[in-house]
């Protein structure tokens, strides 16, 4: 492993432009945020991110398309 981190950096060094042009780098806006002050509003929220989080039918089928994948996956491989 450490002979392969060697490797990668001396690759970069060997391979970085040193006459390259620095070019100025733009920040990225600030978004604004609005905050809930209201708990009710709140506290309903966080119960639906919740009811949607913990959602059988939504979990059985995420499990199910993840074994289709799966073993379309390993059928259609070569090992």
């Amino acid at each position: 492993m450490t002979t392969c981190i060697i490797m990668h950096n001396m690759i970069i060094e060997d391979e970085r432009d040193v006459d390259a042009a620095i070019r100025d780098h733009m920040e990225a806006p600030t978004l604004e945020v609005e905050m809930v002050v209201d708990e009710y509003t709140q506290f309903k929220e966080f119960l639906a991110r919740h009811r949607k989080i913990r959602d059988k039918e939504a979990h059985i089928a995420l499990r199910n398309a993840l074994i289709d994948h799966l073993w379309d996956e390993y059928i259609n491989s070569d090992n």
